[in-house]
Formats: structure tokens, C-alpha cells, sequence
């Protein structure tokens, strides 16, 4: 049954991959078969010992096992299908976000993301299963108890619903196809995102943009003194000898790139400095052919009868020539990074201006302006409140000025009250201010103004050219993963501060990105401008307020978050990502019924505390039960002491989180049918132990708690147990969790500040750690022994063993050292009770000894051994160990080419202090075991 191993490689390759499916069926079909054949044949005996034989029974159960097979093979096909068709829809999907401000567009596609998702959970649970029999194939248990796992294979396959499925895809596919989505362009609107030109639409006053626009126009080199040409060049191939310069403005939509771009371009300085200013609007198609072409029409060059590159380049190259110019390339987008040859090819053309030429680039993306120009992009923000105020008063009302007529003037100041409130909805967005102000204008009543105070921007309705629209641009051109991982931002309240860490947590767990790349994606975000860090906190994250709009914009179908009471009716139908954060004010009850009446959850928050564990067990209880799709479940378990005995229905969760502070004596033991999760983030709490079970988690990544942190991260495992910051409570290793151990197939193992260690169970003996590299003990003051914890044949394969700051560890296995044929670090230090009558022996693999405050160690000796090990190449750090003599003796000593020894006075063999060419290593750790003796 090991083969299985090599056909599914995780938990997220069945899902993604068709080809999976066939592999599946094709390495399972036989054994369910057989798995059938062998149940026949028992219940043929149980009722009938002579039926085993007969014509008639052999027939029917022939006939039966026939039936089976053909029922796999049409699974098999059903499931392909479902998948290649699910693939095909996702791009179906892609195109018609670019155009869901359509409201026919945008119907058909909330119909065919709600069938999308319905087939990927089909597909997740025949993925589970395919897990199960993975994990059942790797313990080995007998073929009855595989026959159990096909023959519960088998009971779980739904052909109706496999055959619903795979009609509502076609039916979809077939309406768009119809409908001729499916050939739907990938590109903007231009009814959303009409072309720019130099020219402002109004000469607009500049509110608090002077400082930039000043800046800006000196790093043009546009000083405001009378123009002239360079002196200092006396040949005009001299004044071409540097590279032409790119200023590129960064900011998000609507912060006013653009209008910015503009003024300098209105600007009369601006105007006498250059020879010529060319205005490209780019847009989302960067295209070089296109764009010379643009660039040479606005120099007058008549077009050419040959439009190929090298003509065309040719062209703009004379065309430059003794010119210097100042071009805009207005809204450039990221379709720059797929033709980086082009944009070189365009930009060193270009260069052949005289010097003092400039390209100036508007962007929404950092990733642009570090392609386009070496230096630092300029990064244009909001307006300040004072200025803002000024403008959005003149976008609001039909004058900025007070004398309106007499009613206007006598609710005025009722009027500004209200749109000072309504103002930090808008982030100093001059965008915001001119689509909120329209809305306002358009009825100068204060119950409608009330309206939109109390209104979310995001179910305003707005027009084509208003800042939602313009911020939904940036999201439709995002990455297809990207979006989603973006849109479920929406599960969380504005403000929500976020962890990098656990975003990225959540990105994984819905199947948006693997684990390798969710860092940087959410790095990309950043650049975007969609996140930002929160001022004064490292990692930690907020969504810009607008961009929080765009989110519950376009996932108004999928995310919604209950804030009050009154939000309940309110729930989409078809909502697949819920958050709950009410401050306690919904029912129990209220919460068991959202539960039952949204199965189709893939997410569920719960924010919300309550006091009586009585009330709020049975809704867990619930949740896990009814949710048969739940990837991520999140919730407050401040009250509660235990979770469900059955994590019931909940076999794809992927997430589980609970927040705030609790002890639990254990997980349910029925985690372990899990073989979905990948986070189980408890940091608040403490689990005094974990059961055996966890051993078949196979996508398991993460496990954190209070004392407790399992990582396992590009595939290196690391597990650290520690009570640092526990007081309350006195943890035993007990020897279950020993036992446990090994079989987390650790790389990494840290104990730390554990408190109740105890001798018996630290005696206890463990199995092999087949791939542990690195052991760390430290202050753990009930430990005695280490004798059958420390031993080769358990850690065949470790390179690192650190003991420190065991205040009552008497034993270590000093003598079986030499047979760690792989340990090149070894550190013993501060374990003042240790009892050293046996002698320490070295393997020849060592390569760095570290022995400090160790008053028992009095040999380092492998002579009886008949070793020929000598200290060449050892580095060594010796501190206080007073009772130490000989070192594998005078001529192995004088062999130590680099170390630090100091206060072993019963050392003859070398003069001390010893400091000689100490590497950094050494250093470091001399250093921090120095002020670690300070410190004591």
C-alpha cells in the first residue's frame, strides 16, 4: 500500500491537479474491488458456508464486483470532468470581473462562482479520502483493516450529487459560452477608465499639493530660474552621455497621480524648460509599437509606411535628436513587467534626447516604478485634514462659500458637522472626496446626508469615474489568486490589524497560494498599496480604508460581517465566508441558527465572549457538526475547557483558531481524522498534552500554544516545549509525550523552561528521531537524567546537541558521544550537579566543543577507545570547568588551531588564558556565555 505515497503528494494535490484523479482511481479501483470481493465472500459464509460455492451466488457476485467496476470508471470520468471543467471556469471566472459593473455580466457571474465552489467541495471530499488511505497505508495495519477504509471509500461516493454537479458546470459553461463570455477581453473599460491627456478639466486650485508639486518639479531640474541650455557640454554627443532619467509618482487610486502629473504639466516653469512635453496615456496595455507610435504623432512625425520596431525606433531615435523633452507615461500598469526587453528597447531610444530630458511614470504599483527607474519612486498620499476639509467642502456643497441661499445657510452648520464625520471615511482621498461630495450635493437635506454617514461607501451607488470604480481597477488587475486572497480581507471589520504571519495562514488554508508563496504575495499586496503597516507595530498590517470598500465590493456575494443584530437577515445566500463581531449582543441561539442555515461556510470568525460555558459549548458543538465545508473556524474559548469529543462533519477544516486564554487538558482525539489541517493557532492557551493521533496530520504545518510550538516550514520540522510565561500551571512531560515525540519526524527539538520534567518519565524510553538534526535542552530544572533520552541509536543522524541551565541534571551519556557519527556541535553549560565519573569521548565528526560552568568533567578522552581522534580543526570554548585535566591528552592539545579557554586550572596541558584565532562563531558564543555569567 506504500505506492500511494508516490501518487498523492499532499494535500492539495488531488484538488489541483486532474491528472491526480485518474492516478487515484487507477492505484485504488483493484483494491476496492478486492476490498468488496473479500465482504462478499464473509457474509456468503456467515449465511451459508455452502454458498461460497454455488453457481448461482458465485454469479450474483460477479455480477455485483462487474457493477462496481463500471461504477468507479464512471466516477473516475465524472471527477475528471468536473475538475478540467473547474479549471476552464476559473478563467470564465477572470474574465468577467474585468466587466461586473455590468449588471448582466455580473449576474452570471455570481451563478458561476457559487457552482465553482459547490464543485471544489465535491472534489475536497473524495481528496479527504484519498488522504485517509494514505495515511491507513502508511501504518501498516492488515488488510482488513485497509478493506475497512475502501469499503468506507466506497459507502461515501454520491453519484447523484457527482451527476448534479457536473450538470450545473455545463449548463453555465454552455449560457456564457452563448452569451460569448468566454472570448470576454481582459482589459479595462474605457466607459470605467477613460483615456487622460495633459490638460486638468478644470483650473482647479491646488489644495495642499504645493509642497509635492514643488519637489516634484525640482527633481524634473526645474529650478524656476529663466531657462537656458547646459553650458558645460560642448558637444551634443556629451550631453547625451547619461542615461535618461525616469521619475515614476506611486500611489493608490484616486490619491490624485494623475491631476499631479497634470499641473506639472500646466505649469508655465515647466513649460519654458523643456523644448516639448509629450503626454501618453498607457493604461493597461503597455505595448512599445503602440506607444512610439503615440510619441512620434505628438512630435509631429508623420506615420510611416513600415510599422515594424526596428523602423519605428529608428524614427524615434532622429525624432529626439537635440531635443529635450519632458514625457508622461500616465497610468502605467504591471503589463510593463511582462515586456521588460520592450521597456528597455523604448526607454535607451529615448536616451538620444539632450540631457535634462525626463520620463515622468504614474503608477499604482511600486513593483513598475522599481522596473522603470533605479531611484526611489516618489509616493504620492492623501491630502492633510485641514486641506481636505477645504476641498471636500467645495466638492460638497454647491459653493465653498457661505452666502447660500437662506436655507442652506441656516442647516449649514448642521450640514459640516455631518461631513466632518463622514470625512476619515475617506483617507484623504481627493477621489473620494469629489464621489462622496456629488453624492452629497446631488440633495442638501440633512436626513440625506444622515443617510450616507450611516451608509457604507461600498453600497453607495456610484458612477463609472468614482473612486470604488477606480480602486476596483487595481483589484481586477490582480493576479487570479491575488484576488482572493485580497477579497476575504472583507471577513474583518475596517481597522482590523493583522499578522503577516497569519494572513498568509489563512491564504493557504482556503487553497488561495501554497505555502511557499504566500510571503510574497502578501509582500505584492504591500507594494500595491492595498496593506499598510500600522503605525509603530513591526508585522503587523491594516487594509486603507477604501480599499476595505473595494474588498466587501466584490465579494458582497461570498464575505459578510455581522456587526449588529440587525445584520442578520442580511446575510448573502450564498455566503461562503461569515466573521461575527457583535461585542456579545447575539444570542447563542441566534449563532446555532446562522450555523444551520448556512452550511456552505468555508470560514467562520466568531469574536464574540461568553460567560456561561453551558450556552455557548453546544454552539461549538454545532459548528463543528454542521459545517461540512469548513476550511478556517475561529473563535473566542475564554469559558470553555474542552472542544467536542467528534469533530463531527468538519473533515476539511484546514484552520482552527481560538482565541484568547484557556486550559485544556488535551485536544479530542478525534483531531486525528483531520488530515485536512494545517493550523491549529491557540496561542492564548495552554494544553497540558496532546494526543498520539497527531501523528496522522499529514498536511500539518503548524501547532501553537502557550508552551507548545511544532513548525514545520520548506519541509524542516522544528518543536519547541516550553512553560516561559506559564505560572500558573506545572506541565509534566509526561510519557506519553516522549513516546509522542518521534513521531512528529522532527529536525529540530527544543525544551525549553520546563518546570516538571520528571525523573520517571525523562527515563522513559523514546523511539528513533529518523531525521532529527538539532536537540536544544535549557532550564529545565526537574530534570535528572538524559541517559536513555541522549542516545545514538534513537538520533542517528544529529549535528547539533545544546544542554543548558539544567540546575538538577545529574546524567548525561558523556560516554556514548563518540558513536554520534554525525554531531559536529556539542555545548554543555551551567548544569552544576552533573556527575562526570564516566569519561567524555569525542566523535571524529565534532567540530565545535563548548563546555562551560561543568565543575565534574575531568577527561575528554577516547585513548581507551583506540582512537586516533586529534583536536585539529576543533574549535574549542572551555569556561570554568574546574575540575577538567586533560583534554585527549598534551599532543592533541597543541594541535588546537582556533578557541577560547579560561579558568580550568587543573588543564596543564595548555597555558591560560587561551584566546587564539577566535572565529566569529566563537565569538559569539564566548561572548554569550561571558554575559550569561554576568548575568547570573
Amino acid at each position: 500500500m506504500d505506492d500511494i505515497v508516490g501518487i498523492l503528494k499532499g494535500a492539495a494535490g488531488l484538488a489541483a491537479d486532474a491528472n491526480a484523479f485518474r492516478e487515484f482511481f487507477n492505484w485504488a479501483a483493484p483494491r476496492v474491488w478486492d476490498a468488496v470481493r473479500s465482504q462478499q465472500q464473509q457474509h456468503l459464509l456467515q449465511v451459508d458456508p455452502r454458498g461460497v460455492g454455488s453457481a448461482s451466488a458465485r454469479d450474483n457476485r460477479i455480477a455485483s464486483l462487474h457493477q462496481i467496476e463500471a461504477d468507479l470508471q464512471k466516477l473516475e470520468n465524472d471527477l475528471w470532468l468536473i475538475q478540467s471543467t473547474t479549471s476552464t471556469m476559473y478563467d470564465l471566472i477572470d474574465r468577467l470581473k474585468w466587466h461586473s459593473h455590468k449588471d448582466t455580466e455580473a449576474w452570471h457571474l455570481r451563478q458561476i462562482k457559487d457552482v465553482v465552489y459547490d464543485a471544489e467541495d465535491l472534489l475536497d471530499e473524495y481528496n479527504y479520502y484519498a488522504l485517509k488511505v494514505k495515511v491507513d497505508a502508511s501504518k501498516n495495519l492488515g488488510q482488513d483493516h485497509s478493506h475497512e477504509t475502501f469499503l468506507e471509500f466506497l459507502d461515501s461516493v454520491n453519484f447523484s450529487k457527482v451527476m448534479e454537479i457536473q450538470n450545473r458546470l455545463k449548463q453555465v459553461f454552455d449560457q456564457s459560452k452563448g452569451l460569448g463570455f468566454h472570448k470576454t477581453p481582459k482589459k479595462f473599460d474605457r466607459l470605467v477608465r477613460p483615456e487622460t491627456c495633459r490638460v486638468l478639466d478644470k483650473p482647479d486650485k491646488i489644495f495642499g499639493r504645493e509642497k509635492e508639486l514643488k519637489e516634484l518639479k525640482q527633481k524634473l531640474g526645474v529650478c524656476g530660474r529663466k531657462r537656458s541650455r547646459p553650458v558645460a557640454c560642448s558637444t551634443i554627443a556629451e550631453a547625451r552621455r547619461t542615461e535618461l532619467p525616469v521619475l515614476p509618482i506611486v500611489g493608490m487610486g484616486g490619491v490624485g497621480k494623475t491631476t499631479m502629473a497634470q499641473q506639472i504639466c500646466e505649469d508655465g516653469v515647466v513649460r519654458k524648460h523643456f523644448d516639448c512635453i509629450i503626454w501618453i496615456c498607457v493604461s493597461d496595455e503597455f505595448e512599445v509599437n503602440r506607444l512610439t507610435k503615440d510619441v512620434l504623432k505628438s512630435l509631429g512625425v508623420k506615420s510611416q509606411h513600415s510599422d515594424t520596431r526596428d523602423t519605428l525606433m529608428v524614427n524615434l531615435r532622429d525624432s529626439v535628436n537635440a531635443k529635450k523633452f519632458l514625457l508622461v507615461l500616465d497610468d502605467m500598469w504591471d503589463d510593463v513587467l511582462k515586456d521588460e526587453r520592450g521597456w528597455r528597447i523604448f526607454h535607451r531610444t529615448l536616451s538620444n534626447g539632450l540631457q535634462g530630458s525626463m520620463i515622468l511614470v504614474t503608477t499604482r504599483s511600486s513593483k513598475v516604478a522599481n522596473l522603470v527607474s533605479n531611484s526611489d519612486p516618489y509616493e504620492l498620499n492623501g491630502l492633510q485634514n485641514d486641506v481636505f476639509w477645504d476641498f471636500f467642502k467645495l466638492c460638497a456643497f454647491r459653493s465653498n462659500s457661505s452666502s447660500n441661499s437662506p436655507e442652506l445657510e441656516h442647516i449649514r452648520p448642521e450640514l459640516e458637522r455631518i461631513g466632518r464625520a463622514i470625512l476619515p471615511k475617506l483617507k484623504g482621498s481627493p477621489l473620494a472626496a469629489k464621489t462622496l461630495g456629488r453624492l452629497l450635493k446631488s440633495n442638501l437635506s440633512i436626513e440625506h446626508w444622515e443617510d450616507i454617514l450611516r451608509s457604507e461607501l461600498w453600497k453607495l451607488e456610484q458612477e463609472e469615474t468614482d473612486i470604488l470604480p477606480a480602486l476596483r481597477l487595481s483589484y481586477v488587475y490582480l493576479p487570479r489568486h491575488m484576488k482572493r486572497c485580497l477579497s476575504i480581507c472583507a471577513l474583518y471589520p475596517k481597522d482590523h490589524r493583522f499578522e503577516k504571519e497569519f494572513l498568509a495562514d489563512i491564504w493557504v488554508a482556503q487553497g488561495y497560494v501554497e505555502a511557499v508563496d504566500a510571503s510574497s504575495c502578501f509582500n505584492d499586496l504591500v507594494n500595491r498599496s492595498f496593506f499598510q503597516k500600522a503605525a509603530g507595530q513591526n508585522n503587523i498590517y491594516v487594509i486603507h480604508d477604501l480599499i476595505h470598500d473595494t474588498a466587501q465590493l466584490v465579494s458582497k456575494d461570498e464575505c459578510f460581517i455581522i456587526q449588529h443584530v440587525s445584520d442578520l437577515p442580511k446575510i448573502p445566500s450564498k455566503v461562503r465566508h461569515l466573521s461575527i463581531f457583535t461585542n456579545g449582543n447575539i444570542s447563542c441561539t441566534e449563532l446555532v441558527t446562522i450555523c444551520t442555515q448556512n452550511k456552505k461556510l468555508r470560514s467562520l470568525v466568531c469574536n464574540e465572549s461568553y460567560k456561561s460555558i453551558k450556552q455557548f459549548a453546544p454552539v461549538i458543538d454545532c459548528w463543528f457538526k454542521e459545517l461540512p465545508s469548513i476550511h478556517v473556524l475561529i473563535f473566542k474559548i475564554s469559558t470553555v475547557r474542552k472542544l467536542p469529543k467528534s469533530i463531527g462533519n468538519s473533515k476539511h477544516l484546514r484552520y482552527l483558531g481560538l482565541l484568547g486564554s484557556s486550559t485544556f487538558e488535551t485536544l479530542p482525539s478525534s483531531v486525528s481524522c483531520l488530515y485536512h489541517v494545517q493550523t491549529i493557532n491557540a496561542k492564548g492557551c495552554v494544553f497540558k498534552r496532546y494526543p498520539k493521533g497527531f501523528s496522522d496530520l499529514i498536511s500539518l504545518k503548524k501547532i501553537e500554544s502557550k508552551g507548545f510550538l511544532y513548525n514545520k516550514d520548506k519541509d524542516k520540522q522544528l518543536l519547541e516545549w516550553s512553560t516561559k510565561g506559564i505560572t500558573d500551571e506545572q506541565l509534566q512531560m509526561t510519557k506519553e509525550q516522549i513516546e509522542l515525540l518521534p513521531h512528529w519526524n522532527l529536525e529540530h527539538l527544543e525544551i525549553v523552561s520546563y518546570l516538571g520534567v520528571s525523573e520517571a518519565s525523562s527515563r522513559h524510553t523514546v523511539g528513533v528521531f529518523s531525521s532529527l538534526s538539532n536537540v536544544i535542552i535549557m532550564n529545565c530544572d526537574a530534570l535528572l537524567s538524559l541517559d536513555e533520552f541522549l542516545m545514538p541509536a534513537y538520533m542517528p543522524v544529529v549535528k547539533t546537541i545544546h544542554v543548558k541551565r539544567c540546575e538538577q541534571l545529574a546524567l548525561v551519556p558523556v560516554d556514548e558521544l563518540h558513536r554520534f557519527s554525525h554531531l559536529e556541535d556539542l555545548c554543555i553549560a551551567y548544569c552544576p550537579k552533573l556527575n562526570m565519573q564516566r569519561r567524555m569521548t569525542l566523535p571524529s565528526s565534532l567540530q565545535m566543543l563548548s563546555l562551560a560552568r561543568c565543575p565534574s568533567i575531568k577527561y575528554i578522552d577516547n585513548s581507551h577507545l583506540g582512537s586516533s581522534m586529534t583536536l585539529k580543526g576543533l574549535n574549542l570554548i572551555l569556561i570554568r570547568c574546574p575540575d577538567l585535566i586533560s583534554i585527549l591528552g598534551a599532543i592533541s592539545v597543541s594541535e588546537i588551531e582556533s578557541g577560547y579557554i579560561d579558568g580550568c586550572p587543573k588543564l596543564m596541558e595548555i597555558k591560560q588564558p587561551f584566546n587564539y584565532k577566535r572565529p566569529r562563531l566563537i565569538i559569539g558564543d564566548v561572548q554569550a556565555m561571558n554575559n550569561d555569567e554576568r548575568s547570573r
